[in-house]
């Protein structure tokens, strides 16, 4: 069958399945034995720490390169060797440096042989797959430090919005907002810094000139450009000694730039976080709402100076009042929570509702999964959500999208209305988004929105699939396994199953384990469809019976080896019992 698992993200919460394609289940004869000539070899494992980040160089006995994926929820990055064992098994390799803190090497799967390499971290990292003489090498590259964040110019805000529950019940880790300048303010440092970015060759002497004449707004941009290196080489120094030439003529956004260098240190030894302060207060005082901000988020994180909520809520709410949309949402945050301050969801309410009146991204999002998901005690009103969603969808965040595609495909509005499902769908999907990839997939599997291509089905579910998506992982299993939009191949189909199996989906635990069963002459298969059919036991009925008779042919010695993998699986997946 092909399922629609539907994730929702944020504040939404929505399970549902839909029934599709009539795939017929086939018992496979056999599952061929990867013979041992064919397996290749993980074997040393080398770490070595450099100024700026990770070198992982990794023996391998025959020419592979794996394409390396970014997960998240914990961050990790994620390499497959198909048709690898590593030797020895199960290696865990602390390294607690930087934001890297261990590297695992596992068997993921034992037919097909599918070995894994996993680096844990504690952020998004960015990586470098290359070839070597032996093997393959990783470079990890370590954020730098003492820069400001990506575009555009602004530290991230302090108090986190909440994600989604997912149907384990666990939370996603919260995501860094990073927030933008209001529209139609005077320059600021972060719309200098977009000017300072975007500047041309011939752009350049004009600046100077304009610079050294004494211009501030000059002096500012081309401060901001020596920081951000586009045209210059960084200088750090040069950059503040014209922000000190511009601030000294009282211009804002120097002042702004300089609470800015001092909070993180840019051109100096160290934090100044009294003189960031200082800063920030001058420019407070000229009417900038951003530097209000800035000192509230200090307070609220206890950067420089002692985390006090309460501190940063008068700061907060002069921003706030003065229109600046981040602050809007911080403090509709902090009356969520009752942070420095007695809860209040209606206060809540206004502060966010005004925030995403601007299109603050984040916002748009949370508001639409209030209205979608009430923590008042309201109705829901998905009208109202859909609104919000899909003006988050045009200004092109991939979660609204996918988040609409699955309220149009089970029409919680009413009626399903899958070509807007497909369209919305596409826009997440063609960004990359497993879950939309997914969604689009079901779409083209049922005909619905679209015509029926399987091929395409196929496709997209594969791409899923391979950033980790169980649905995708279970649907395009049954793909393999029954030929459904392909030529059936049992060895991808156990592949597939056992990638959803592992993040804890029942049915796949039993089709998986049904498929090994029916391997009679595999001792090892015999072994992992018990694992797997004792762990879907509590949830697919149909598990039991195949589990009787399994139990009948093997030996004791096979049954408790295998009641140990499921123990030690259980041990390994808390969250999925």
């Amino acid at each position: 069958m092909i399922a629609r698992s539907t994730i929702f993200f944020l504040w939404v919460i929505c399970f549902c399945f839909l029934a599709g394609i009539d795939l017929q289940a086939q018992t496979p004869e056999s599952l061929t034995d990867a013979s041992s000539a064919s397996v290749a070899v993980i074997g040393k494992v080398d770490v070595n720490l450099q100024p700026h980040g990770l070198v992982i160089e990794i023996a391998l006995s025959a020419p592979f390169v794996p394409q390396g994926v970014r997960l998240t929820n914990p961050d990790r990055l994620v390499f497959d060797f198909p048709g690898f064992v590593p030797q020895p098994v199960n290696r865990h390799i602390p390294i607690s440096s930087g934001p890297v803190k261990d590297l695992r090497v596992a068997l993921f799967s034992a037919k097909p042989p599918v070995a894994r390499v996993v680096v844990d971290s504690k952020e998004a990292l960015s990586f470098e797959v290359k070839p070597s003489r032996d093997g393959i090498v990783i470079e990890i590259a370590f954020p730098k430090e003492g820069s400001f964040p990506a575009e555009p110019m602004r530290r991230p805000a302090l108090f986190e919005k909440e994600q989604a529950t997912q149907s384990s019940g666990t939370h996603k880790q919260p995501e860094r907002l990073i927030v933008t300048s209001v529209p139609g303010s005077r320059p600021s440092a972060y719309s200098l810094q977009d000017k300072a970015k975007a500047l041309t060759v011939e752009d350049l002497q004009a600046l100077e000139d304009k610079a050294a004449s004494g211009d501030p707004e000059a002096q500012t941009t081309l401060a901001l450009a020596y920081h951000a290196a586009v045209l210059l080489k960084r200088d750090d120094a040069e950059a503040l000694r014209l922000l000190h030439q511009a601030a000294d003529r009282g211009f804002v956004a120097a002042e702004e730039s300089l609470g800015i260098f001092s909070e993180k240190g840019i051109g100096m030894a160290e934090p100044a976080p009294a003189e960031a302060l200082d800063w920030y207060k001058k420019a407070v005082q000229q009417g900038s709402l951003d530097a209000a901000t800035n000192i509230a988020l200090m307070y609220a994180d206890g950067i420089g100076v002692a985390k006090d909520p309460a501190q940063a809520i008068p700061w907060f709410l002069k921003a706030a009042e003065g229109g600046d949309a981040n602050a809007q949402y911080n403090l509709a945050l902090i009356y969520r929570r009752g942070d420095g301050i007695a809860q209040d969801l209606k206060e809540s309410l206004h502060w966010l509702t005004a925030a995403a009146d601007q299109n603050l991204l984040p916002a748009l999002l949370d508001l639409a999964g209030f209205y979608m998901h009430p923590s008042d005690g309201t109705s829901a009103d998905i009208n109202r959500a859909i609104h919000y969603y899909e003006k988050a969808g045009d200004l092109g965040s991939s979660r609204a999208q996918a988040i609409l595609g699955n309220i149009f495909a089970v029409g919680m509005q009413g009626k399903p209305d899958y070509e807007q499902a497909v369209k919305w769908y596409r826009k997440a999907a063609e960004q990359g988004l497993p879950d939309a990839q997914f969604g689009l997939g079901v779409q083209y599997a049922l005909g619905q929105g679209v015509a029926l291509d399987l091929q395409e089905a196929l496709r997209l579910f594969t791409a899923a699939a391979e950033q980790g998506q169980p649905g995708a992982q279970y649907d395009l299993a049954t793909m393999y396994e029954e030929g459904k939009g392909t030529p059936a191949d049992q060895s991808l189909a156990a592949h597939y199953y056992y990638l959803a199996a592992d993040q804890g989906m029942p049915k796949a635990q039993f089709r998986l384990g049904r498929l090994l069963a029916s391997n009679k002459g595999s001792r090892s298969d015999q072994v992992s469809a018990f694992k797997w059919l004792t762990l879907a036991g509590n949830s697919i009925k149909e598990s039991s019976p195949i589990l009787t008779d399994l139990r009948k042919s093997m030996s004791q010695p096979e049954i408790a080896e295998a009641e140990r993998e499921v123990d030690n699986w259980r041990i390994a997946h808390p969250e999925n019992h």
